[in-house]
């Protein structure tokens, strides 16, 4: 079971960030957080990998939450300055479930690496599609941890500088990130012209087809878990929220 075709994972990831999307309550989205979990430890993924990914974006979370929380209000007044509530519990909610989605969609997306980028490809060629369309896929995926790695960086040089950033006021620290923002984007946009440039060298769709050393086969645990999967979130969606 360990060692599924990287196309069941696939569906496994779909199936998860569809729950995910659709679930609007903290219990709901922390049942299938931790139910992801389960799935990380039974294919022996270091679960503190998934905090390493999250930590750059935590401001990014907090800031979410906040805004669900103060423009999202409804129910019972919990912080309030005079007649105006600024927190409610139907915005904490609201605030919570939004982190605990993006934390969702990014468990669920560490199933990816538990298979070789070249599984990837080719389990979605072998599924009929385009080899440029299913390159072009696993690019985008293969960019988020570059783009992480250059927010990290950009974040270390300016703590490098003497710059504290948990003494910085909330204020001044999201103007600060404002202008990290085009740095980042700078430096991931030369990693893609540097990737561009490689292919060509290399003489990317230079053929019109392509050959494969081997070829990747579904077995019965496959479509098991797949029909498993697909069926048990075609039910959830119908029961509904």
């Amino acid at each position: 079971m360990a060692n599924l075709d990287p196309r069941t994972k696939m569906i496994m990831v779909v199936c998860l960030s569809i729950l995910a999307l659709l679930y609007n309550t903290p219990a709901q989205l922390f049942l299938l957080f931790v139910f992801t979990l389960m799935l990380l430890l039974f294919f022996n993924f270091r679960l503190n990998v998934i905090g390493v990914y999250l930590k750059p974006f935590l401001a990014l979370m907090l800031f979410l939450f906040v805004v669900q929380c103060v423009f999202s209000p409804s129910g019972l007044s919990i912080l309030s300055v005079g007649q105006v509530s600024l927190v409610t519990s139907g915005g904490l909610l609201l605030g919570s479930s939004m982190v605990l989605r993006i934390i969702v969609v990014t468990a669920a997306a560490m199933l990816f690496t538990t298979f070789s980028p070249r599984d990837f490809i080719l389990g979605l060629v072998q599924w009929k599609v385009p080899y440029e369309l299913a390159f072009m896929v696993f690019i985008a995926l293969r960019f988020l941890p570059v783009f992480r790695d250059e927010l990290v960086n950009v974040i270390t040089a300016v703590q490098l500088r003497g710059v504290d950033l948990k003494k910085v006021p909330w204020k001044q620290k999201l103007d600060l990130y404002r202008r990290l923002f085009f740095p980042v984007v700078y430096g991931v946009m030369l990693k893609a012209q540097h990737l561009a440039v490689s292919m060509e060298s290399r003489g990317f769709r230079a053929y019109p087809t392509r050959t494969y050393l081997r070829r990747l086969n579904l077995y019965y645990a496959d479509y098991i878990v797949m029909v498993t999967f697909l069926a048990a979130t075609i039910t959830l969606i119908v029961m509904g929220p």
